[in-house]
């Protein structure tokens, strides 16, 4: 079986009431996270969106779960969720001090972080050497008139005033509480907008001598991890405030592309109607290039579009 060099993702999430990714705060009101686009006709129109820090920080999420679950090396930094990941595992940098080659710290983060590997950071200790991330996520980008954007109001409750008389002071006295703190946080429905492109190729590979440091196994191993964590991020997008706003996931549609030579997978924003007629046109026109390279699979809800990239994983 020819081995797959890389897979991408072209899908539109209808995503309810969530926010899962805010500007920040201005008194006691939230910002919504709010970006520009131009439409289809030459319009900039203005959208809800959640980065894609955000979305690559839900994948770093699962996948850290299912490489520590397939029994691949973590960094300590990975093991405990630590975006800086292998740089802050004492075992690395004491192993890295003596180098002198960008490649030989290259190979000990392959070998070292499985994660870090996948994921990509920049190592800072001695040298500065960059290991690129083998997924690409753009911002998650709501659909122009597709989506839109509510401030609830909110209050804060302290427990000592619930047993007290609505707007009474500890003196009885009729006052706003002032340890009731109130606030203002937005919630976004609406169609999203979501492409990903992993570079299966590149996982264990060092990016400066193009050689493989890890064995055929264990690549396997993390490249299943990887379309599995896709998978997982798809499922339940774990981003912030869950824990009262967890999204409401009403309808996911799109295209799977898988690329087994040189030729990337393709990607078109689903931005613009027909992206999924658009990716297999050129499915078409790339196995002219390289035959029976690149195949496609379109779905019309979540349940299917997380089988396609199930098969592909049992296929890596």
């Amino acid at each position: 079986m020819t081995e797959l060099q890389s897979l991408s993702l072209c899908a539109r999430v209808t995503l309810d009431l969530h926010n899962l990714n805010s500007e920040g705060t201005e008194g006691n009101q939230q910002q919504t996270r709010m970006v520009h686009v131009v439409d289809s006709e030459g319009r900039r129109r203005n959208v809800n969106a959640v980065s894609g820090d955000m979305f690559k920080h839900i994948f770093v999420e699962h996948l850290t779960a299912g490489l520590a679950a397939a029994g691949q090396p973590l960094s300590s930094g990975a093991r405990s969720y630590d975006p800086d990941r292998v740089n802050v595992d004492d075992a690395f940098k004491a192993a890295i001090k003596d180098f002198k080659e960008g490649s030989l710290v290259l190979d000990e983060v392959i070998r070292c972080c499985a994660v870090t590997d996948i994921a990509g950071t920049l190592i800072t200790e001695g040298r500065a050497v960059a290991r690129k991330s083998c997924v690409e996520f753009g911002w998650v980008v709501g659909l122009p008139g597709k989506t839109h954007t509510e401030q609830y109001f909110h209050v804060k409750y302290a427990p000592d005033t619930r047993a007290k008389s609505a707007g009474q002071d500890e003196r009885g006295e009729g006052t706003v509480a002032g340890r009731q703190a109130i606030f203002h946080r937005p919630a976004n429905s609406g169609v999203y907008a979501l492409i990903c492109h992993l570079e299966l190729s590149r996982i264990g590979v060092n990016d400066i001598t193009r050689k493989l440091v890890i064995d055929q196994a264990d690549r396997k191993i993390r490249a299943r991890a990887a379309i599995e964590a896709l998978i997982a991020t798809l499922v339940k997008p774990s981003g912030a405030q869950r824990n009262t706003q967890n999204p409401h996931i009403v309808a996911c549609e799109g295209i799977v592309a898988a690329s087994t030579s040189y030729l990337p997978a393709p990607t078109v924003s689903p931005l613009g109607d027909g992206y999924q007629a658009q990716v297999s046109q050129i499915e078409t026109v790339l196995n002219r290039i390289q035959p029976d390279s690149v195949s496609t699979h379109a779905f019309a809800d979540l349940a299917s579009g997380i089988s396609h990239l199930q098969t592909i994983s049992g296929q890596v």
